[in-house]
């Protein structure tokens, strides 16, 4: 639900448009430079072969523009009340007591590894809110007593601030920790009707 109230001033704050600009950017700059370079070429030369790279280019950088614009307006915050998503002047609560599990999943893509933060409420979600529901993911239960619904947010470029702030900030009897996943549960939709990110 909406909250008029804000994170206290010693929450931890992650500001997502920020990191994914500098993660981004020189991707952007780079193959829309290969693109406008390739168009160049292609009207000069016309080559067929000049012209795919100018293409790749081209759709590439405005697939990494697109992943800055979808999070840039992103900011979350972990303090002693609970977990805020906060976006474009709104912001939302998920209280600590709210919840009945809280920990980092993470599983290997290539050499790389990817890391998302689990929260598991206690009782019903709440599928209709503006700024939570492309977070929630419908999922088997990683322990008795944990529920299936829960939101899911990737923290891949953020995994040791994330670390860092649940242990300082969440009770620890929620606490389940760091679980390795199959790779097969980044693939995992979202609970019907609901908008997936990146959509």
């Amino acid at each position: 639900m909406i909250s008029d109230r804000r994170p206290d001033p010693d929450a931890t704050v992650v500001r997502y448009g920020l990191r994914w600009l500098l993660w981004t950017l020189p991707l952007v700059l780079l193959l829309g430079g290969v693109g406008v370079l390739g168009l160049l070429a292609l009207i000069d030369q016309g080559f067929h072969v000049v012209a795919l790279v100018c293409l790749l280019g081209l759709v590439w950088a405005g697939f990494a523009l697109r992943t800055v614009l979808r999070w840039r307006g992103l900011v979350t915050a972990l303090d002693a009340k609970g977990f805020w998503v906060l976006r474009h002047g709104k912001a939302v609560l998920i209280p600590w007591d709210s919840l009945a599990g809280i920990g980092l999943y993470w599983t290997r893509v290539g050499r790389r590894l990817v890391h998302t933060m689990e929260l598991c409420p206690r009782g019903d979600i709440d599928d209709d809110d503006p700024l939570l529901r492309e977070f929630v993911r419908d999922t088997a239960p990683l322990r008795e007593g944990l529920p299936r619904l829960r939101y899911r947010l990737d923290v891949r470029h953020f995994f040791s601030v994330y670390d860092r702030a649940l242990r300082r900030w969440a009770p620890p009897e929620l606490w389940f920790g760091r679980v390795e996943q199959p790779r097969s549960y980044l693939r995992q939709s979202a609970t019907a009707g609901l908008t997936r990110p990146g959509q």
